[in-house]
């Protein structure tokens, strides 16, 4: 150990020109927007992962050809969430855990949004 130690004090002064390496998020893009891969993953993965749980939970109400879409509107939802706020991967996983609960409710909630920004948008056919 006696001889370490100065092999190791010797070494930290003679690196002056060390860099510290800070780690860089990945970025890929999809269809021109950039994202970061860990957040992206973590959200999809959260939201396919409550989406399952939901089916699993109640299999009666719920079967695949009714709750393939519901999966696909989610994890689309949870995509376009990311890719437009950019968040931390915590914050991602709880933005795909949340979506992947709301399932079905985000058509609700779209459809209220939709109301509420267009003035003209009315539910009832005209004939």
């Amino acid at each position: 150990m006696g001889a370490i130690l100065p092999v190791m004090a010797s070494a930290a002064v003679d690196d002056h020109g060390a860099t510290v390496a800070t780690s860089v998020p990945v970025v890929w893009h999809a269809l021109g927007y950039p994202f970061e891969a860990g957040s992206m993953i973590a959200a999809l993965c959260a939201c396919l992962a409550v989406r399952f749980y939901v089916v699993q939970t109640d299999r009666a109400q719920h079967r695949w050809t009714l709750d393939v879409p519901v999966h696909l509107l989610s994890m689309m939802f949870t995509a376009g969430l990311v890719i437009t706020r950019r968040p931390e991967p915590l914050e991602a996983l709880l933005t795909g855990t949340g979506i992947g609960a709301l399932g079905a409710g985000i058509i609700t909630v779209a459809l209220s949004w939709v109301k509420r920004n267009t003035p003209s948008f009315d539910d009832k056919p005209t004939s």
